[in-house]
């Protein structure tokens, strides 16, 4: 197979029509939460004083619903319609994020308002992420989910880079309310296109719609491999995309420092995503390449952390947003793959604390010891801990030798 039609083969999942119209509603929703997103960043920093500490107080508010709702709001995806559920949540979000756009423009809000908004919408998203990641598997199925997750991610790369560009102009030009009034519209162009969608039927065999929670975690027990993506997925957040946050930190306060180091992390998760996804959904050998991959992001972490000539900082930065999207986007995929479908709502919720619930926490934990052990020290102390426990998870003859390709039936391994 040549080269260009191996990458001609990600996109198989786009000859679907009702693929390239949910997908179509989804970059433009994308493009709006990350206007939103920047936006309410900037508006945090400015009603508290110039406050670092608010914005990761914000950014708690968020995902504290993720983590202690996750778990038991993953079941409404196998108990209900996904296609309802996902519509009902563009619903809530609209009005909420109205609401403070109204506000906003008639400066009546205050940051307690903000840390509010944010956690109903962390509610809200609580059910939307794992409603959203089954439904993905209803679009795709189980021949095309690694395929449809690639093209997902590579879609949200592309709109990190776009969103916070637009944000900026708007909120420049226009004012903060802006970017809030057009990620609410944007709503709107994704449920038209759930709308549409009434044929995608969603899979879930007769009689086992109700897995309970205790199932769905007596299976993760069970299963080496599920259990193990989780340790990757959780290795991931708390040691690699935690770190993100602390670059302010490692380029002393410099913005141009920090946007030079940001970017470089999302080219290089963007250059994944667009280039070596179709490559590496052939290997087969996943346990090895998530470990490999992980073992990859500490080792260009740490030598991010420890150089201070800012060349070798990017480069190691754009290294590991390869390895970063590389390792979210196997993770996402291999729990599709390996959770029976009565549970996969469940699944899923777990999966979404792990991979959006944690950041926040990570990043405070991360800041906690940056202010004591210094930066350099804190950032390459995560990169090794990510090193240890890939290395010990490869020390799993199952683990390294799992073959995804013997194991498609989602069966114990």
């Amino acid at each position: 197979m040549s080269a260009l039609t191996l990458w001609l083969n990600n996109f198989t999942p786009l000859r679907t029509p009702h693929t390239r119209v949910y997908l179509s509603g989804q970059a433009v929703s994308m493009i709006g939460i990350w206007l939103q997103q920047t936006a309410m960043a900037l508006l945090v920093y400015q009603l508290s004083g110039g406050q670092a500490f608010a914005l990761g107080v914000s950014a708690l508010c968020s995902s504290v619903p993720i983590l202690l709702l996750s778990l038991f709001t993953g079941g409404l995806a196998d108990r209900y319609d996904r296609r309802t559920l996902l519509i009902g949540c563009h619903v809530l979000e609209i009005g909420l994020t109205f609401v403070i756009a109204a506000m906003i423009q008639a400066e009546q809000v205050q940051l307690t308002h903000i840390y509010l908004f944010a956690f109903l919408m962390g509610c809200v998203n609580s059910v939307y992420f794992p409603t959203q990641q089954a439904f993905l598997f209803d679009l795709a199925g189980m021949d095309n989910i690694r395929k449809l997750i690639s093209i997902n991610s590579m879609i949200l790369n592309v709109c990190r880079t776009l969103g916070p560009t637009l944000a900026g102009y708007l909120v420049a030009q226009v004012g903060m309310s802006a970017a809030f009034w057009a990620n609410g519209f944007s709503y709107w162009v994704v449920i038209f296109s759930l709308l549409s969608l009434r044929s995608v039927s969603q899979g879930r065999p007769h009689g086992q719609g109700q897995a309970s929670l205790g199932a769905a975690l007596e299976h993760i027990r069970d299963t080496l491999t599920l259990r193990s993506i989780y340790i990757c997925c959780a290795t991931l957040t708390m040691f690699g995309l935690g770190t993100l946050a602390l670059m302010p930190a490692v380029a002393s306060g410099n913005p141009q420092r920090t946007g030079l180091l940001l970017a470089a992390a999302a080219s290089g998760s963007l250059v994944y995503a667009v280039f070596l996804s179709p490559v590496i959904s052939h290997i087969k050998r996943m346990g090895l390449t998530l470990s490999l991959t992980l073992i990859w992001m500490g080792g260009w972490l740490i030598v991010s952390a420890l150089s201070s000539w800012l060349v070798l900082q990017l480069i190691a930065l754009f290294m590991f947003g390869l390895a970063t999207s590389q390792a979210m986007v196997t993770c996402t995929s291999m729990v599709q793959i390996l959770s029976p479908p009565a549970m996969r709502g469940r699944l899923m919720g777990l999966f979404s604390i792990i991979g959006f619930g944690l950041q926040p926490l990570a990043t405070m934990i991360g800041g906690y010891l940056a202010d004591r052990l210094g930066v350099t020290t804190t950032i390459a102390l995560w990169g090794l801990v990510a090193i240890t426990i890939a290395s010990l998870l490869l020390a799993q003859p199952q683990w390294r030798g799992w073959n995804l390709a013997k194991d498609r039936s989602g069966g114990e391994v």
